[in-house]
């Protein structure tokens, strides 16, 4: 089987809907026929050739050029009587020229060059940067996902638990034990726990879209977050190093740099326009009746030598061009300061996201555990008479809130810590892994 039909049929199977995903698999999948990522390698590849097409100013050229003419028409010339004689012109013009140029002096030309090599670094660094980019917003669509279908269940279980409690105001007030106003406020209360559920399918809807969008694929079930969730130390611990590191290892910040390189060599190309070149020239012509005055003669001949060129007036135009590049140098260097602020403030934002995450999931896991015990007494308390009908709603709403909010600060827990990660220029497959291994247990997208 040759390679390419291998390759298709991989893509292939990939193609087909998958049972169950986590994000590990996710990652691998937009990596092989994500089309967002595929754009990004397909860039990088055309960000490759700018070094060679630098280095080709500075190599020999070799051009040839061949050519065939037919001539009519008529020739005057004083004879020794000094009247005018005219001729009939009547022939073919042909012949071919081969000729080789190497620069051996040309300032542009090596800027050119120094221009390449920057040009294929900024691709590599662009890549790098849209490939972590990539992870993150991979990470974010698949836990928007998850974070939809959890609410879902949550939603359904809040739903179940609210017409329970309106049947059982209903049947109190027909006993003469509860009052109209109980079974109002457990009948409002679960109208609008069916428009969350609505809210909830809709935004399911959304994120599966999204998701889709970068897979291709929509799997028919992914791996939920599993019960316990550990929050390790951040290595190393303090910010400051964190954003030392993404000063120097940041790949936007990087490719910026880059570009503050290809700025200044473009204010030396356009500079260079003042300066004079020298090529060394070699030719070969091979021509029959070249011109009127060599006509039925056949010339071959080689030359070699040395041409000079110097500029001496185009109009002001290269001292506009020098003006303009350097100009963009300013701006270079402008949006390279502007970039390391941004960066920085996101990394003291994840970072901060990361320590505080870890703080806010272990005050809701408690959360969710006092909302429970609440539960429990306000329905005891409702059948000892110490508790009214809406102190059961009041807690299985507050019950809701801390279980879906726990989710999702877990959830954000993990990207920031991906942020965090991608801020320094260290995301990678270790990363997404460890967030990978969060995940466990399987859920339905049909829901």
């Amino acid at each position: 089987m040759s390679p390419r039909k291998a390759l298709a049929g991989l893509l292939g199977i990939v193609a087909l809907p998958v049972s169950a995903m986590d994000l590990a698999e996710a990652w691998n999948v937009y990596q092989i026929q994500g089309p967002t990522y595929l754009a990004s390698v397909h860039e990088r590849q055309a960000g490759q050739e700018y070094k060679e097409l630098g280095k080709a100013g500075l190599l020999p050229s070799i051009n040839a050029t061949a050519y065939w003419k037919r001539v009519d028409g008529t020739s005057e010339q004083e004879n020794l009587l000094g009247r005018s004689v005219e001729s009939d012109l009547d022939y073919d013009s042909r012949g071919a020229v081969v000729e080789l140029r190497q620069p051996l002096f040309n300032k542009q030309r090596m800027a050119e060059y120094r221009q390449g090599n920057q040009r294929t670094l900024f691709s590599d660094a662009v890549f790098d940067a849209k490939t972590q980019e990539s992870a993150v917003s991979l990470a974010s669509r698949y836990f928007a996902v998850l974070l939809a279908l959890e609410t879902i269940e949550l939603a359904k279980v809040k739903l179940k638990n609210l017409e329970e409690q309106v049947q059982s105001a209903k049947r109190r007030f027909d006993l003469g034990d509860g009052t109209v106003i109980d079974v109002d406020q457990a009948s409002a209360r679960r109208d609008l726990a069916r428009a969350e559920l609505i809210e909830a399918e809709d935004n399911l809807l959304v994120a599966r879209r999204l998701l889709q969008e970068l897979l291709g694929v929509v799997p028919e079930q992914m791996s939920t977050l599993r019960t316990d969730f550990p929050t390790p130390p951040l290595e190393p611990p303090s910010l400051q190093d964190w954003l030392n590191d993404a000063k120097a290892n940041n790949p936007a910040i990087i490719a910026r740099r880059h570009s503050v390189d290809i700025a200044d060599q473009e204010v030396k190309r356009a500079s260079a326009g003042h300066w004079p070149t020298l090529d060394f020239v070699a030719a070969y012509n091979d021509t029959e009746s070249d011109s009127v005055s060599t006509q039925d003669q056949h010339n071959k001949y080689g030359s070699v030598g040395v041409e000079l060129r110097m500029p001496i007036f185009a109009g002001g135009a290269t001292n506009a061009q020098v003006r303009q590049a350097s100009a963009n140098r300013e701006l270079a260097n402008d949006q390279l300061n502007s970039s390391r602020e941004e960066v920085l403030s996101g990394t003291t934002r994840e970072f901060r996201g990361v320590q505080s995450g870890e703080q806010r999931i272990r005050a809701l896991e408690q959360a969710v555990i006092s909302s429970e015990r609440a539960q429990d007494s306000a329905r005891k308390g409702f059948r000892a008479g110490t508790s009214t009908n809406l102190d059961i709603l009041n807690a299985e709403e507050q019950a809701f809130i801390a279980r879906r909010d726990l989710l999702e600060a877990k959830l954000r827990y993990l990207l920031s810590r991906l942020r965090l990660a991608a801020s320094v220029g260290s995301l990678g497959g270790d990363d997404i892994q460890r967030a990978n291994d969060y995940l466990g247990p399987s859920i339905s997208m049909q829901q």
